[in-house]
């Protein structure tokens, strides 16, 4: 019984680090959007902004959490600024598309008066590409959408 116990326990214990150390290569490279957006839109000046999400398997949908809650506002505030100044066509794109898709819901809500008559493009958010689409026409904002280059 003793044996059996300490057993159980290492595999509870090898099953927890597994969780907490998930190293997974990601598969979106900021260079490479850059330079996917630029060979689209040649004559365009570019604001990029990636949002880097957390590692783990819980963290990112804390991190959303915490956008649409109105706690983490670091990007959102970055987005509208970069809207609201109408000098260039921002981009945003992120590691989570979840996260990246809430955080550009919650920019064209909180900036809806300073950001009409600006272009963004997101890269990927296929999801929720119609809410965002809705979102963006109501706030007066040119919205488009490009696959994430792998």
């Amino acid at each position: 019984m003793k044996h059996s116990l300490i057993y159980f326990l290492a595999c509870i214990f090898a099953l927890l680090t597994g969780c907490l150390s998930d190293k997974h290569d990601t598969s979106v490279y900021p260079q490479k959007i850059f330079e996917t957006v630029s060979a689209n839109y040649p004559a365009d000046k570019n604001t990029l902004i990636f949002i880097v999400a957390p590692e783990g398997f819980i963290a990112p949908r804390l991190a959303t959490s915490a956008v649409e809650n109105d706690v983490d506002n670091g990007k959102v505030v970055a987005i509208i600024s970069a809207l609201a100044l109408k000098t260039s066509t921002v981009v945003v794109a992120g590691e989570n598309e979840s996260l990246t898709a809430t955080t550009v819901a919650k920019a064209l809500t909180m900036g809806k008066d300073s950001i009409s008559g600006s272009k963004a493009i997101v890269i990927g958010a296929k999801e929720t590409q119609k809410n965002l689409t809705d979102l963006a026409t109501t706030s007066g904002v040119a919205l488009e959408f490009i696959d994430n280059p792998n």
